[in-house]
């Protein structure tokens, strides 16, 4: 789930047009602020709409750690490949 959430997260950044020759130097921080809106959202759905608790996730807190990696690699790979494609 955090890994299609990462590439919608490239997606919406490259649609929304948030590079330096439109935002200047407030591209790098609208870009990391919209990949945190993304993972608070996904944490929002592990933890409250498909109710992951802590027997399911084995351990406490694992709702917000799990998968955070692959979703700052993957989103950060698809964010360069639109960018680099200029789509």
């Amino acid at each position: 789930m955090r890994c299609v959430l990462a590439i919608v997260a490239g997606v919406v950044t490259q649609l929304l047009h948030i590079d330096a020759a439109n935002f200047g130097d407030l591209a790098s921080v609208m870009g990391i602020a919209l990949g945190v809106l993304f993972y608070l959202f996904s944490i929002v759905l592990v933890r409250y709409v498909f109710h992951y608790g802590e027997a399911e996730l084995r351990g406490k807190n694992r709702y917000i750690t799990l998968g955070g990696g692959t979703f700052i690699v993957v989103w950060i790979m698809v964010t360069v490949l639109f960018h680099t494609l200029g789509l």
